[in-house]
């Protein structure tokens, strides 16, 4: 399944190198279980920024399951993280979803151009 997380990354990285990430302990790998069956999988880092540590969400795979039932234990994670905040990068689709159902707000945009 983590094949399929990274799937909108758009190349930037791929399952093989997320597998590296995570078993050089650099990255969380979070399971979501409803009636305790898995569901999906997810991502994450803490990254400590100057001013607040930020729980960031680096990759999502959970066809079916919505990501606002498991927001409220992302939550908890963040906060047992000693995190002020939940980041995660979205398409256009996603973000509208995040920002309605679990009251995600832009914070910056990021884009690209190849050269």
């Amino acid at each position: 399944m983590l094949a399929e997380s990274v799937e909108t990354s758009g190349g930037e990285i791929t399952a093989d190198q997320l597998k590296m990430i995570l078993s050089r302990g650099e990255r969380i790998l979070i399971r979501m279980d409803r009636d305790k069956q898995p569901v999906g999988w997810g991502v994450v880092r803490v990254d400590a920024l100057p001013n607040a540590r930020v729980l960031h969400v680096c990759s999502m795979y959970a066809p079916g399951a919505a990501f606002q039932e498991f927001f409220t234990a992302l939550k908890g994670m963040a906060e047992a993280n000693g995190c002020l905040r939940i980041r995660c990068a979205a398409q256009a689709v996603q973000a509208r979803l995040y920002q309605m159902k679990c009251g995600f707000k832009p914070v910056y945009q990021v884009l690209e151009v190849e050269v």
